[in-house]
């Protein structure tokens, strides 16, 4: 199976519980993705909640969340064309007990034309899923 992946972790002042209020409400994703024009969650923020997403330019999309872990990480799945592609994102703690947090995104294409779609869409990934985490970061320290 063919598979393409990528991810960026930026340092945050967030607590766990600051950077998920950002994350379950996810109709307000765009307000730090700016590669998103708008979600909508049909249903509650767990494990097999389905929901809709209109990236900048693209068709909309239906994604499932697969895994919810509250105030730890989340993954949400979209379906391409002979194609899974996964977005995993994390809050982790660091381990030199400091007290440091990071935010974690990975997203991770596998299938027959996971090269196709990681040349694709994975070249605006990497330009814009830095700068998302940060506007993230920052909007959650204000929560």
């Amino acid at each position: 199976m063919f598979k393409w992946s990528y991810s960026e972790k930026v340092m945050t002042n967030a607590t766990a519980e600051q950077v998920w209020a950002i994350w379950e409400q996810a109709e307000l994703w765009p307000s730090w993705d700016s590669e998103l024009t708008w979600v909508k969650l049909d249903g509650p923020f767990k494990s097999g909640t389905k929901g809709k997403m209109q990236p900048v330019g693209g068709p909309i999309v239906e994604f499932t969340l697969t895994e919810v872990k509250v105030n730890r990480r989340f993954v949400d799945r979209t379906r391409l064309p002979l194609t899974n592609m996964e977005f995993s994102h994390f809050y982790e703690l660091d381990d030199d007990k400091n007290g440091t947090a990071s935010i974690r995104h990975s997203v991770t294409m596998t299938g027959l034309l996971a090269p196709l779609f990681g040349f694709i869409l994975g070249r605006k990934i990497k330009k814009h899923l830095r700068a998302a985490m940060e506007d993230l970061s920052q909007q959650a320290v204000q929560v």
